[in-house]
């Protein structure tokens, strides 16, 4: 044999060794595989007792990524017992390093972390034990966690779970993961005393890090299970997790007046919402308007300066009062940039139409452009369709800015159907709007009444929609009807300010602070001369 078929042989064999030591994957072809990865066989069986082995086997519907079993396996309780993994094809045994201590339930959690081949995670985490004695533990606590913005469970939220004493700077005895809707549950647990809590564990170390992970507690410090004993903690609301307020970025110019702001984050103007514009002895030079926030692009921010912003000079935007989506309001962001020379090329268009999902009878219809309104054309050009009549000059017509309102002249008529026809320059045409006006008629109602009645404490309602934001801020004790919505999907939260600071907290894990009560409820309908009926209760 020569040299060059004896390396050619070499080289063979390493890429059979290599092949063999990668995960495998699936054959390619045939429709997308989105279906993470299920648990089919497990030797021994979850609740197996007297066991004496040294692994515990299990087999996968499919090829799994086997870099990912690693930060999906958790034994408990921790007693720092070590293993490693003998792969199959798609099997895999966790082998103990050593023996198991006796008359003990350890239990083995695969959670969501675990993938396939193509990163489709498990959709829940799933628990196997087993008893080195002749009993299994068989206590069980349970629980939810949901969003208290959305009302909404998520995956993979991490819960910890210690036994009295509690030495919170170790890691925790136990660990649960939530499933898609936000429960999760502790089994296997011998009689005792526990204390659970909700941790944004970023580096899964079942350790809470005060100084920079979040956590919250549920409604009771600790609790005691008796033998096969079974509790449930609630749910529990998880503040938001975005308190990050919004920055700006970036300050582009289009013009010597036109200016495109680029934030962090999508952005909401408030009625306090400002801009100014600074020289660069800090002094101010002109306020800059507000024109519109980029409908597919929510970051950005056009504005108008009041002056020209000279090439030769420095300057500082100040924006005031910018809110992101979570509320997050930034008082006060700056930012330096330079003047320009450049003439606004701009073309005027129609960037959108306020208030889509209906107006009041004594409200305008709102058309935002791209740049201050000074056309006549788009004054003179507007029509109205009034029932069967076209009105070609209508008169109620008021601009500010880059906004056109068209009024009603007193109120939009009840039984008339109204269009709004509003010039577009770009393309030389017009664009119709039909008006849905929300008269006294076409209003329902929502009653809210406490399942509970027995504190007669006082509650803290508010009430809002996608489009318009928040419709209602009220108090009430035992029940209350809001009355007069117009037909659209709510939002709800009420909670009780028992320490009276004007806002809903979310309890503190140590020293221990229970939660206030809170509920949320999404997509309340309102139909026309219907009253909706909501019960809330704090379990």
């Amino acid at each position: 044999m020569n040299f060059f078929s004896t390396e050619i042989l070499l080289i063979c064999g390493l890429l059979v060794l290599v092949s063999g030591c990668a995960t495998p994957t699936s054959p390619s072809g045939g429709p997308r595989d989105e279906e993470g990865p299920k648990i089919i066989n497990i030797v021994p069986e979850s609740g197996t007792t007297n066991f004496s082995e040294s692994q515990i086997e299990l087999s996968f519907s499919e090829f799994v990524e086997r870099s990912s079993l690693g930060q999906a396996v958790i034994i408990e309780p921790d007693i720092g017992l070590d293993y490693s993994l003998d792969w199959g094809r798609k099997s895999v045994a966790i082998e103990f390093d050593r023996e198991l201590p006796d008359s003990t339930t350890i239990i083995v959690t695969i959670g969501t972390e675990l993938s396939d081949t193509n990163g489709n995670e498990m959709t829940e985490p799933r628990r196997i034990a087993v008893s080195t004695g002749p009993e299994i533990d068989e206590g069980e606590i349970k629980g939810r966690v949901v969003d208290a913005q959305t009302g909404k469970g998520t995956s993979g939220d991490r819960v910890l779970l210690y036994q009295t004493p509690v030495d919170l700077t170790q890691k925790a005895d136990y660990l649960a993961q939530t499933d898609t809707s936000g429960r999760f549950n502790f089994t296997y647990l011998s009689p005792g005393n526990y204390k659970v809590f909700w941790v944004a564990d970023q580096n899964r170390s079942k350790i809470w890090e005060q100084e920079r992970e979040r956590a919250q507690p549920f409604y009771r410090e600790t609790i005691m299970l008796e033998k096969a004993g079974k509790d449930s903690l609630g749910t529990i609301y998880k503040a938001g997790s975005d308190t990050t307020k919004p920055k700006i970025q970036g300050v582009g110019l289009f013009s010597s007046r036109r200016l495109r702001l680029r934030f962090s984050e999508n952005i909401e103007l408030t009625d306090s919402s400002a801009i100014a514009i600074n020289d660069t002895l800090g002094n101010s030079y002109a306020e800059a308007a507000t024109l519109y926030i980029q409908p597919n692009e929510r970051y950005v921010l056009f504005a108008r300066s009041g002056k020209n912003l000279n090439p030769q000079e420095t300057y500082q935007l100040v924006a005031r009062n910018i809110r992101d989506l979570a509320d997050n309001v930034r008082s006060k962001a700056s930012y330096r940039f330079e003047g320009s020379a450049q003439e606004d090329t701009t073309q005027q268009r129609i960037i959108s139409q306020e208030n889509q999902d209906g107006i009041y009878p004594d409200e305008p219809l709102e058309i935002v452009y791209a740049k201050p309104i000074t056309e006549q054309a788009i004054r003179d050009s507007l029509y109205v369709v009034r029932g069967d009549s076209l009105i070609q000059k209508w008169e109620h017509l008021e601009t500010d800015q880059n906004r056109l309102r068209v009024r009603a002249g007193g109120n939009w008529e009840q039984g008339l159907d109204y269009e709004i026809q509003v010039w577009n320059p770009i393309t030389a045409s017009r664009k119709s709007y039909p008006l849905n006006v929300w008269h006294p008629a076409d209003y329902g109602s929502i009653a809210f009444a406490m399942t509970d009645t027995t504190d007669h404490q006082p509650y803290h309602l508010s009430l809002t929609t996608e489009e318009r934001g928040n419709m209602i801020d009220t108090t009430f004790t035992d029940s209350v009807e809001i009355k007069d919505l117009p037909p659209l999907q709510y939002k709800v939260i009420i909670y009780g300010d028992r320490n009276n600071n004007q806002r809903w907290d979310a309890g503190q894990v140590q020293p221990f602070r229970e939660p206030e009560p809170y509920f949320i409820q999404q997509n309340i309908p309102v139909k026309k001369g219907f009253a909706s009926e909501v019960s809330v209760s704090f379990e």
